[in-house]
C-alpha cells in the first residue's frame, strides 16, 4: 500500500493553491534531483520555499521590453499600470489578512518583525542619503523620498528559503516574513504624501488609504457572504479589489497601504470574509506574480546610477537584516543567525514596492529604483541558496 504524504504547508502569497498540490513534493534527495525538481515545480510559477521566479521572471521581462526584443513596448507597458496597481493593492489585502490573524495572538512576534524591518529600513535609506549626498547633489524632498522609497523596498522579505516543517527557526521566520512587510506599508504612505506634495490635498494623501481601504472593506463584507454560487462570489471578490486599485490609482495614493486597511478589515470582522478572499486569490496568485515581475523586468533599465547605488543597497541591506535579526532573535527564541539567512531573500513584495514607488517618483528617478531592486531581488534569492544549506530544506518522503 503507497503511503499517503502529507501535504506540506508552504509560505505563498495566498496559500498553496491547486497547481501546488498537483505538483506535490519532490522525493529526490541527492543534490541534482533537488535542483531538477525546484525548477520543475512550482518556483517558476509562483513562490515557493526555494529558488523564487525572481531570478526567472526578472530577466524573461527584460528580454521582452523596450531595452530587448521591445514586445512589450512603453505603450503596452503604460496600459499596464492599472493592472499592476490591483496587483499591488491584492498583495496589500494578503499582508493585512497575515496582521489580522497573528496580531490578536502573536503581538510579540509583530513587534520583533516590526523591529526587524524597521533597522532595515533605516540602514539602507540612511547609507543611499550619504551615497546620493557625496555625488554633490543637494538633499531635497524627492531626493529624501528617494531614498527612502529604496529603504522600504530593502525592508521586504519572503523567506522563501525556508520549510515551515523542518525546524522551529523556520518557522518562525515565516511568520515573520508575513509581518515584517506591515510597517513599511504604513510608511510608504508618507513617502507618498511627500512625493505628491502640491499635486494633491494633503488629507487626502495622509486619509486617503485608511478611507478607502475601510470602505473597500466593508463593501466586501457586506456582499461576499451573500453570493449564491461560487462564480458570483468570484465576481464580487475581484470587483472589491478591482476598487481598490482604481481608487488608489485616482487618488494617487498607496494601494498596498489600501489593500492592508481592506484585508485587515475583513479578517476583524464577523463573519469569513477573510477565508473567502484568500480561498479565491489563490486561483490567480501565480499570474499575479508573473504579472509583476515580468512588468519590473520590463521597466528596468540597467543604468550607471543603478549600479552605482547596487552595492551599498545589498551592503546595508544585508547589514540592516542581520542587526534587526539579531535584536529581534532573542525576543522570538531563535538564533539570530538563522532567523537572518531565512529572511534574506527580499520576493516579490520588493519589487512590488519598487513599482509602486516608481508610480509616483520622476520617470529617471522611478527607473534607477525598480533597476536597483530589480538586480538586488535576484542577487539575494541567488544568494540565499548558499546562506541556507540545502540540507535544512527537509524533503517530505
Amino acid at each position: 500500500m503507497t503511503p499517503v504524504r502529507p501535504e506540506v504547508r508552504r509560505r505563498e502569497l495566498g496559500g498553496p493553491d491547486p497547481l501546488d498540490r498537483r505538483l506535490g513534493v519532490p522525493r529526490t534527495p541527492s543534490a541534482l534531483g533537488w535542483l531538477v525538481a525546484l525548477l520543475r515545480r512550482r518556483s517558476a510559477l509562483g513562490l515557493a520555499p526555494a529558488l523564487t521566479p525572481a531570478v526567472i521572471f526578472l530577466p524573461f521581462g527584460a528580454l521582452l521590453g523596450p531595452h530587448g526584443l521591445a514586445w512589450f513596448s512603453p505603450r503596452l507597458l503604460g496600459r499596464l499600470d492599472l493592472a499592476v496597481t490591483i496587483a499591488l493593492a491584492i498583495l496589500g489585502v494578503l499582508v493585512g489578512i497575515a496582521l489580522g490573524r497573528e496580531i490578536r495572538t502573536a503581538l510579540r512576534l509583530f513587534l520583533a518583525a516590526s523591529l526587524e524591518s524597521a533597522v532595515t529600513t533605516a540602514a539602507v535609506t540612511a547609507a543611499s542619503a550619504f551615497y546620493i549626498q557625496k555625488t554633490g547633489m543637494p538633499l531635497s524632498v524627492p531626493l529624501l523620498a528617494f531614498a527612502l522609497a529604496l529603504g522600504l523596498c530593502a525592508s521586504a522579505s519572503s523567506a522563501t528559503s525556508a520549510d515551515p516543517d523542518s525546524e522551529p527557526a523556520a518557522s518562525v521566520a515565516t511568520r515573520v516574513a508575513d509581518l515584517d512587510d506591515v510597517v513599511p506599508i504604513v510608511l510608504a504612505v508618507g513617502a507618498f504624501a511627500l512625493l505628491s506634495r502640491g499635486q494633491a490635498s494633503s488629507v487626502v494623501l495622509w486619509l486617503g488609504p485608511p478611507v478607502v481601504g475601510l470602505v473597500v472593506g466593508a463593501i466586501g463584507w457586506r456582499v461576499f457572504d451573500r453570493a449564491e454560487s461560487g462564480p458570483e462570489r468570484v465576481v464580487f471578490v475581484l470587483s472589491a479589489l478591482a476598487l481598490a486599485g482604481g481608487a488608489a490609482a485616482y487618488l494617487r495614493v498607496s494601494p498596498l497601504a489600501v489593500g492592508l486597511v481592506a484585508g485587515l478589515v475583513w479578517t476583524i470582522a464577523p463573519g469569513r470574509a477573510d477565508r473567502v478572499v484568500e480561498s479565491d486569490l489563490r486561483k490567480v496568485q501565480h499570474p499575479l506574480v508573473v504579472l509583476l515581475l515580468v512588468t519590473a523586468g520590463a521597466h528596468a533599465t540597467l543604468t550607471a546610477a543603478a549600479w552605482w547605488l547596487l552595492p551599498p543597497y545589498l551592503l546595508f541591506r544585508l547589514a540592516g537584516k542581520v542587526t534587526g535579526a539579531w535584536l529581534s532573535g532573542p525576543r522570538l527564541d531563535v538564533r539570530p543567525s538563522d532567523l537572518a539567512a531565512y529572511l534574506m531573500p527580499p520576493g516579490v513584495l520588493a519589487v512590488a514596492f519598487a513599482l509602486n514607488f516608481r508610480q509616483v517618483l520622476p520617470q529617471a528617478m522611478g527607473d534607477v529604483l525598480l533597476s536597483t531592486v530589480a538586480l538586488g531581488t535576484a542577487a539575494f534569492e541567488l544568494f540565499a541558496l548558499a546562506v541556507v544549506p540545502h540540507w535544512r530544506r527537509r524533503a517530505v518522503q
